[in-house]
């Protein structure tokens, strides 16, 4: 599993799937680098907690792309961004591609 293309990604979730003993999807990626980003572990979350862990898992992903640019934390830890190249003039596709070539760098280096 070195470079990304969609059979190193099955492979990926497939792995990630037996690890946590779930059925990942891309939205399961995302929040485990939002764990991983705030910083406090596996625990039980709210649903909002979650998808601002999944938000925060986008976030990360699009910084490391140079999109957005991390701000440091807010008041209670989480970690803010800003916009550094237009978001929105990025199709569906090539967003969906961008995160998850960069989920697949990210969390390869995380399973090592």
């Amino acid at each position: 599993m070195t470079e990304y293309n969609a059979e190193n990604w099955d492979l990926m979730v497939l792995e990630i799937s037996k690890k946590f003993k779930v059925t990942a999807d891309f939205d399961f990626m995302l929040f485990l680098i939002g764990i991983q980003e705030l910083g406090q572990g596996m625990k039980p979350y709210e649903r909002q907690e979650k998808m601002d862990l999944i938000n925060l898992g986008k976030c990360t992903l699009l910084s490391r792309e140079g999109y957005l640019k991390a701000n440091g934390p807010d008041e209670e830890g989480w970690p803010q961004f800003e916009e550094v190249k237009r978001l929105k003039s990025l199709t569906p596709s090539f967003l969906n591609h961008v995160l998850k070539k960069s989920a697949f760098e990210y969390l390869k280096i995380q399973l090592q």
